[in-house]
């Protein structure tokens, strides 16, 4: 028998098991081919035709179709390409039409597809419609006189066994009860028969369908026949471009020409340097010569509609592309490698990425769905089942609190990925610093033990960040589409399919510093600033290349990080050249080659690990920064092609990579020592490629950023208070609010606290004061913040009363309001408490008028309401309290200064005099910024952490016994008494920390409370 209903876990919240591992156990199990038909979906088309590949299959394609109305499907296998466009274009129906009917909507769109069904109905139906379907038998023969089979034989139409499969052995059939029941929302315990596949619909060897279907061998029989004759074995698209249409009739190739160098000249003048020149015809020639003349036209097109936009990734390696106005870095003037982008080698397609201001990204995307419709989506991500989510749903399915729920796993990280899992899930949680406390008593290990098994699989269907595919013809034909829940179409596929398939993509991204650059601008100009952007080098400015050499780069995108921050102070130099360097080396697994870079730019003596990779890693001070470093290292010292080394560069950046890495780095040894390179230098050169591995970025992407990074740092620098304005308004940075007013105070700014009467919206800055924006307001809606801003349209608000008669904010609203201060212009002593006051005699006002006093309120409120009452003194800490509760953050004062007493007999020292501490143990009071969790070579968890006082951020190290010791009580929003080592590196200090204590707990109270 061929199993021609398979369903993988592609068949969301059903099936069990992957393509690749059906495709495993398929061969195992002795056979030679098989159909794949996920329900109602191609979802994992690709990963199915390349398991098939690697266990030695023939490959079925097709999908099974449901009637929406009514528990009626079919099984469509495809015989064709002219059947695959069908079958894309009825799953794109069954998706998109509200009025999909089954019965009627098969037959227009049968041609190219065998349609099997198990509905006697819907054959009868489809065989007066013209067509020839199956008749599918379910997991065993059938009477003689079942319907299915008697209509079959009236019809003569085959029989063919179908014995639809949902997981791989029995014992899965526990993990699809989980899944059904997450599905649901349901206890486990509620489930029905009805709402799970039957028991025994798991995958079983030839032999047993055979003992199966023993009284209608034919069934078995003509899986062969109908296998036999289904011989599409996947799409065979070539790379699949934007159209392009010219209006007066010029090729593409030729528009593409007039287009770059018209721009070339925009760039460069009116007389073209030969450099210039030599490389754009070289582009040109290539662009044309593999077919993305289109491509180029149609993104330029896209870019122009948006006057600030940062092309990147390695398409800013290309002079076509910054001519046209896509990236804003010139190749010739930073040396930047157009073959990384596009060589005659490459095979796969390569895309060009993007970004626009945040809140502009999505009208772009509209605009080009729109233009292009019917011809446009976007590319999906397949989200998955994480550690964290998958123990979630397993708990609450099995009917756990949500607090006991809350307490494992707001412990976990949210970054917690499978790859971490060695010790299994409860294995590693009992392993965990954060979880190994915690009583795992029963049903937790059961619980576990189910979680475990369903990390990995597809959860559902999301939107990418901004991936587009542009197709010549209809979408539909190419790739299954539905609608995403914000109403987008969106193909089937991910990433990885699209490029599989030949899908040229287009990244549209969403950036946040762009809309930082543009609010600060527009900052300046309503502050009368004049700015002559069309002319701007930030990058040559010697003051703001200071303070990127400095470190002084908290809010300026990309280079923000403590990592990068701490960098840059360690190099001490500041300029475009060496952030470029500093951005790309800054990786996961690089740190030996970051103290090795610094050595060498400090002026120790370096020689490369082989001649032949002089030139290749000369700029670089012999070390491999870039991802197309790993590329032109392959090519020169092992003789690698481009498209060879280009693969290499590929898969190491895979999680799922060994077995090809193993013969790349077989290749690579044999190659090396063709060339008479040493083993040991070949072994050196390959570890360092090694450290490619996990995230890393090519040198055009950095160059790209490092541009974006010189303007935030120069406006940083030169205008401080319509940055942070914009900075804190865009939200979305590396650090919390909190930490960006932080930054403002050491900047000498003066935090205005929000007004009513005043502040806008967004963060205004004006000279060296920051207004608080009412959008910091914690429970204060949109809706709320606009009728503040209209109706003072028509005056200030004067009193209480009047507040709340022309805004009519809800009691939570009016509370957060009078609690962070934005209403004390409206009472003379700025007292809160006489604003509650107000807000309780208005509100018992409305209800009295609305006829819903209160029970015990005997008296009606006169019209004119009598004096307020004298009330006592506030407590300044309880109108602290009640501020940070609502802003999150202090205006007038670092919370730090409020645990003065507690502070001031333990002797601690302050962040800006540690540096005079070197090698010293100290004590320092801190608040908690940020943090980043990583893993020694032994894969202990260890945490850089980032603290701050009134006086300057401290960067610390918890080694792994320093956090297995204490990351179980560290929080932000407190603050925390820290001892340990100061330590330098390159004249930078850092605090090694081995003892925490909370400050809360030394007496003296917190601002927060002690929680």
């Amino acid at each position: 028998m061929i199993p021609l209903t398979l369903r993988s876990h592609y068949s969301l919240m059903w099936g069990t098991d992957s393509p690749a591992a059906i495709c495993r156990a398929a061969r195992q199990m002795g056979y030679n081919r098989l159909a794949l038909t996920d329900t109602d979906n191609l979802y994992g088309l690709w990963p199915f035709l390349y398991a098939c590949r690697e266990e030695g299959l023939t490959p079925i394609v097709g999908a099974e179709i449901t009637d929406p109305k009514a528990s009626r499907r079919a099984v469509c296998l495809v015989k064709n390409a002219d059947g695959y466009a069908n079958l894309c274009r009825l799953i794109t129906r069954r998706h998109q039409d509200p009025a999909f009917d089954l019965t009627a909507g098969l037959p227009p769109l049968a041609d190219g597809l065998q349609v099997l069904t198990g509905h006697s109905d819907l054959l009868a139906a489809w065989h007066r419609a013209g067509i020839q379907p199956m008749a599918a038998l379910p997991r065993r023969a059938p009477s003689p006189f079942h319907p299915l089979v008697r209509t079959a034989r009236q019809l003569s139409l085959p029989l063919v066994a179908t014995p639809g499969n949902f997981f791989l052995h029995p014992d899965g059939y526990n993990v699809h009860r989980l899944l059904r029941a997450i599905a649901g929302n349901t206890a486990l315990s509620r489930l029905s028969s009805g709402d799970t596949a039957p028991v025994d619909a798991w995958l079983a060897p030839p032999q047993a369908y055979q003992r199966r279907f023993a009284t209608m061998p034919e069934a078995l029989d003509q899986t062969h026949r109908l296998a036999g004759e289904l011989t599409f074995s996947g799409p065979e698209f070539g790379l699949v471009m934007p159209p392009w249409e010219d209006a007066s009739g010029r090729s593409a190739d030729d528009c593409l020409r007039r287009a770059a160098v018209a721009g070339a000249r925009r760039r460069y003048g009116p007389e073209l340097g030969e450099a210039v020149v030599d490389r754009l015809e070289h582009e040109l020639a290539t662009i044309a010569r593999m077919g993305f003349s289109a491509y180029f036209l149609v993104v330029k097109k896209i870019v122009a509609q948006s006057p600030r936009t940062c092309g990147r990734g390695s398409a800013a390696a290309s002079l076509v592309a910054y001519c046209l106005g896509i990236t804003n870095v010139c190749p010739v003037k930073h040396n930047l490698y157009f073959g990384r982008f596009l060589n005659p080698g490459r095979s796969d397609p390569p895309d060009i990425d993007v970004d626009f201001a945040w809140n502009e990204r999505d009208a772009v995307i509209d605009g080009v769905l729109d233009r292009f419709a019917g011809r446009a989506a976007m590319v999906a991500s397949h989200i998955l089942f994480q550690p964290r989510m998958a123990l979630r749903e397993t708990a609450k399915v099995f009917g756990m609190p949500e607090a006991e729920i809350g307490k494992i796993t707001r412990r976990l990280p949210w970054f917690w990925r499978q790859g971490e899992l060695d010790a299994g899930l409860i294995g590693n949680l009992r392993q965990r610093p954060e979880t190994r406390h915690l009583d795992f008593a029963q049903p937790w290990p059961q619980i576990m033990a189910l979680a475990q098994r369903i990390i990995g699989i597809p959860r559902y269907l999301s939107v990418h960040p901004g991936g587009v595919v542009i197709t010549p013809r209809a979408i539909d034909r190419y790739v299954p589409i539905e609608n995403a829940p914000k109403g987008v179409p969106v193909m089937q596929w991910d990433k990885d399919g699209a490029e599989d398939a030949g899908l040229v993509k287009i990244d549209l991204l969403g950036n946040r510093s762009l809309g930082v650059i543009r609010d600060t601008l527009s900052g300046m100009r309503a502050n009368g600033i004049a700015f002559d952007e069309a002319h701007w080098t930030p990058e040559d400015d010697p003051d703001t290349r200071r303070t990127v050499a400095r470190g002084k780069t908290m809010g300026c995108f990309y280079i923000e990080s403590p990592a990068m921050r701490l960098l840059h102070q360690k190099a001490g130099n500041g300029d475009f050249e060496h952030l470029v360097i500093h951005s790309s080396i800054i990786r996961p697994a690089a740190n030996t080659y970051i103290q090795a870079y610094l050595k060498r730019l400090h002026g120790a003596p370096w020689d490369p690990i082989h001649p032949l990779l002089a030139d290749v890693l000369d700029e670089t001070f012999g070390i491999m920064v870039y991802q197309e470093d790993v590329s032109r290292a392959a090519v020169a010292l092992a003789g690698f092609s481009d498209a060879e080394a280009d693969g290499l560069r590929k898969i190491i950046a895979k999680k799922d990579r060994q077995r090809q890495l193993d013969d790349y780095h077989d290749r690579f040894m044999a190659g090396a020592a063709a060339r008479d390179v040493s083993a040991a230098q070949a072994t050196a050169v390959w570890q360092m490629m090694m450290s490619f591995s996990g995230y890393s970025f090519c040198k055009p992407h950095s160059a790209s950023y490092a541009r974006v990074s010189f303007q935030a740092a120069f406006l940083k620098t030169h205008f401080p208070a319509e940055f942070m304005a914009g900075v804190i308004s865009n939200q979305g940075g590396f650090y919390s609010t909190f930490a960006y007013v932080s930054e403002a105070r050491r900047l000498g700014l003066v935090i205005d606290p929000p007004d009513i009467n005043v502040s806008q919206i967004q963060w205004e800055g004006k000279e060296q004061r920051l207004r608080v924006g009412l959008m910091a307001v914690g429970g204060l809606s949109n809706t709320t913040c606009k009728a503040i801003i209209a109706c003072r349209q028509t005056g200030p608000f004067t009193t209480m009363t009047d507040f709340l008669k022309r805004v009519c904010p809800d009691h939570d609203e009016a509370r957060a309001l009078i609690h962070c201060g934005a209403l004390d212009s409206l009472d003379t002593d700025q007292s809160r408490t006489r604003l509650q006051w107000a807000l309780a005699r208005w509100q018992a006002h409305q209800k009295q008028i609305q006829g819903q006093a209160d029970l015990f309120s005997f008296r009606p409120v006169p019209a004119s309401h009598p004096p307020a009452p004298v009330f006592p003194p506030e407590d300044p800490m309880a109108r602290l309290r009640r501020e940070y509760a609502v802003l999150g953050f202090l205006c007038h004062q670092h919370p730090i200064t409020l645990f003065s007493k507690a502070i001031g007999h333990r002797h601690t020292v302050k962040a800006n005099q540690l540096a005079r501490r070197k090698g010293q143990r100290v004590s320092f009071a801190g608040w908690l910024v940020t943090g980043k969790v990583v893993h020694t070579r032994n894969k202990d968890p260890m945490q850089f952490l980032t603290f701050e006082d009134d006086t300057g951020i401290v960067e610390t190290t918890f080694f792994p016994d320093a956090y297995r010791r204490f990351c179980h009580i560290l929080d932000r929003h407190r603050p925390y008494l820290l001892s340990g080592i100061v330590d330098e590196n390159w004249t930078v200090v850092t605090l090694t920390v081995d003892g925490v204590e909370r400050i809360g707990r030394l007496g003296g109270g917190s601002v927060m409370g002690d929680g």
